[in-house]
């Protein structure tokens, strides 16, 4: 069966870069995204400590990216619910949970399931998922861990979703008219969000009870990883700092491509996944970036 196993792999890999097992070489001529679909094209943008690599998900699926050594390899991941089973990873968005694990939501690859698989979790690196809540009801576009709370937006309700207990329940406090494409947290108040819009960054310091315009700006991606570092990146490539919350900002670099997806690791290290799954890094805080990774 190895043996088997392992002439198909290279068959395919020689073909049409399909392999057998959970996770599998992508050719370096396959694009990680499909340009010619609809927004959005990267959906996440993580970094697995144990491993070092990026952990992309994007319009064609969910890889691992180990940037030393140049090499992706895509994880074919399932989601398990009601006594069914479908594959997952086109539609995926993830992050890290407080104790290591991978949370998530998104679509099944097959409509096996709902259209709406709600707050997703997983213990073995994005291969197996089981449904913790929501499963049919909700569409979770990001997912933060502040305050010991749980944030999210939720396509479904237009709304801006809050756990106290893990993702087992949430309330939900409305958001701005418009689609949310990005939105963070204060570090040091639980209540102070913002939320932007493609067109509009919106903020609320009540935790989503009421909203008020903070700023005009094409597509801002944004991260907040301490009280005085709020960084904002534009969809001209542009970042931007505010030091006190959002009331101003100033210009510190420039990327060349559209940002997708900020992911910070300390007040001036930063990633930064591009439209077309390129993943540049800043140490310095974004004044200048270097190329991590280019599909």
């Amino acid at each position: 069966m190895k043996a088997a196993c392992r002439l198909a792999l290279a068959l395919a890999l020689t073909l049409a870069g399909v392999g057998c097992g959970e996770s599998e070489p992508a050719g370096r001529s396959d694009r990680l995204v499909d340009l010619g679909k609809r927004p959005p094209l990267v959906n996440a943008l993580e970094r697995d400590p144990r491993t070092g690599e990026f952990l992309l998900t994007t319009n064609r699926g969910f890889f691992r990216i180990d940037a030393q050594r140049d090499r992706v390899r895509r994880v074919r991941g399932t989601v398990e619910a009601r006594g069914k089973r479908a594959p997952i990873g086109t539609f995926l968005e993830l992050d890290r949970g407080p104790d290591g694990e991978l949370v998530g939501s998104g679509h099944p690859d097959e409509r096996v399931l709902p259209q709406f698989l709600g707050y997703l979790r997983s213990d073995d690196g994005g291969r197996r998922w089981s449904v913790v809540s929501r499963l049919g009801n909700a569409d979770l576009h990001k997912i933060v861990f502040k305050h010991a709370r749980l944030y999210a937006w939720d396509a479904v309700l237009s709304a801006l979703i809050i756990s106290e207990d893990g993702g087992r329940s949430f309330s939900e406090p409305f958001t701005p008219r418009g689609l949310i494409i990005d939105f963070e947290v204060d570090p040091d108040d639980p209540e102070h969000v913002l939320a932007a819009t493609d067109e509009t960054l919106f903020r609320s310091e009540d935790g989503g009870d009421s909203w008020r315009p903070l700023l005009r700006g094409e597509g801002s991606r944004l991260a907040w990883p301490e009280s005085d570092r709020l960084y904002l990146a534009a969809k001209n490539g542009t970042v931007s700092l505010s030091e006190d919350g959002g009331d101003r900002f100033r210009e510190v670099g420039r990327v060349d491509g559209e940002p997708y997806v900020l992911d910070p690791v300390s007040g001036n290290e930063l990633n930064l996944a591009l439209s077309d799954a390129t993943i540049l890094r800043t140490t310095n805080g974004g004044t200048d970036w270097e190329e991590a990774f280019r599909p």
